[in-house]
């Protein structure tokens, strides 16, 4: 639900949302970028909240939020009020996907949480599949709350708790939340490279291409209703490619290969794309560009994530990683409407060439760098004299360094 109402204003837009409010493609692109102001600044935030009073108290309050603010779009009657609502959205929303993250994350080791993060991620994707349906569909006519491992003396909710605690080894970090653990999640590099490839590798296109998959569909030759229902089966694609991808992470613990493999697929599709809508005999190469280009940059998010979660011990600390990865990441977000001009329309050349330069030097060189340097550090430690560690830093000690102990090794 939270995907759809975030990417459904394109296909509103095919059945004249603009001529309802009274507003043009430019103030429409506009809007869509003004909502992922707010989404972007509230992510570490909703995150630090959702540390704090934990998810069975924050979740249903940002869901009822968004809720109602969903609700009130339909009130919007011009221009100014459509934006109030995107920020509004921009606040309510901006909590479901660090906070998703970073309660799964809690639940699973680092060999299981790419495939539950892919099919976390898979639902996203394929709300994009069913906003087409639902929108087609229109012009034609007691569960539990979820609380983290912590606090309970159950034994299976102990069990769990523990495997995720010392999933690293015999040593652990703290999980009582400190502001320092904030601050130290600000300063690490890893946070920052996270942040490259969520933004340029993962928000830049996947928004320009959910925002105007319907319009692209279009000027194919097919008409608008038409078009809504062919944006379902790429995206029908793209879940399960997604989920493919992360449990192939998991299996093989391979992150950087698979996210490398995700760029690559995507690269291609829009390249292909780029191409063919210059020449309009080709439309089936082109739908056919389209699967490619969502199933590879749908399935590089959710292992974005399990990397993230994977090499930051610290509870508290990943959480404020993962929330200002995804800060940037939709900084990403809000470039994207303006990429895909209306009056670009049906080449897009800016809107293609900025994801692949994106692709290729803000995500792919960066995770590049990164992995290298984690390689790096692994044969370091790999070299080190164990007793001499376990005599120089006591037990506690190691547990408090996290990642930067020497016993601990990244996940590449």
């Amino acid at each position: 639900m939270c995907s759809l109402d975030k990417s459904n204003a394109g296909n509103a837009k095919l059945f004249g949302l603009l001529e309802d409010i009274g507003m043009d493609g430019t103030q429409f692109n506009l809007a869509l970028m003004y909502f992922f102001f707010t989404y972007g600044l509230f992510e570490p935030v909703s995150n630090i909240m959702l540390r704090r009073v934990g998810p069975k108290i924050w979740f249903p309050f940002i869901v009822c939020a968004w809720g109602l603010i969903t609700t009130l779009t339909s009130q919007a009657s011009s221009y100014g009020s459509f934006i109030v609502i995107r920020l509004m959205l921009g606040i309510t929303e901006a909590g479901l996907y660090p906070g998703a993250y970073f309660i799964l994350s809690m639940w699973y080791t680092p060999k299981e949480i790419g495939t539950r993060m892919a099919i976390f991620y898979g639902a996203n994707t394929t709300a994009g599949a069913f906003g087409g349906v639902i929108a087609y569909a229109h012009f034609l006519i007691n569960t539990k709350l979820v609380r983290l491992p912590l606090g309970s003396q159950k034994e299976e909710l102990e069990y769990a708790s523990l495997r995720i605690k010392y999933a690293n080894g015999h040593v652990s970090s703290t999980y009582e939340f400190r502001w320092s653990d904030v601050i130290a999640a600000a300063k690490d590099r890893k946070t920052y490279f996270m942040m490259m490839l969520f933004w340029w590798g993962g928000s830049v296109p996947t928004y320009s291409l959910s925002y105007t998959l319907p319009t692209m569909v279009a000027n194919l030759g097919y008409s608008s209703v038409k078009a809504q229902a062919l944006t379902t089966p790429p995206y029908i694609f793209a879940t399960c490619v997604c989920v493919a991808v992360g449990y192939i992470s998991d299996r093989k613990s391979r992150r950087y290969q698979c996210i490398m493999g995700a760029y690559t697929l995507g690269l291609i599709g829009i390249i292909i794309l780029w191409i063919t809508v210059h020449y309009s005999s080709l439309p089936g190469v082109s739908y056919f560009a389209i699967f490619l280009a969502a199933a590879g940059y749908s399935a590089q998010a959710p292992i974005v994530g399990a990397w993230t979660s994977s090499n930051i011990t610290n509870p508290s600390k990943r959480a404020a990683a993962i929330g200002l990865l995804m800060l940037l990441g939709s900084v990403g977000g809000e470039k994207s409407p303006g990429l895909a001009n209306i009056s670009q329309a049906p080449t897009y050349p800016l809107g293609f060439g900025f994801s692949v330069g994106a692709t290729v030097l803000g995500a792919m060189i960066p995770a590049t760098i990164h992995w290298y340097l984690m390689r790096k550090e692994n044969k370091r430690r790999d070299g080190l004299n164990i007793a001499e560690v376990e005599r120089t830093y006591t037990t506690e000690e190691l547990g408090e360094m996290g990642e930067d102990s020497p016993l601990f090794r990244f996940v590449l």
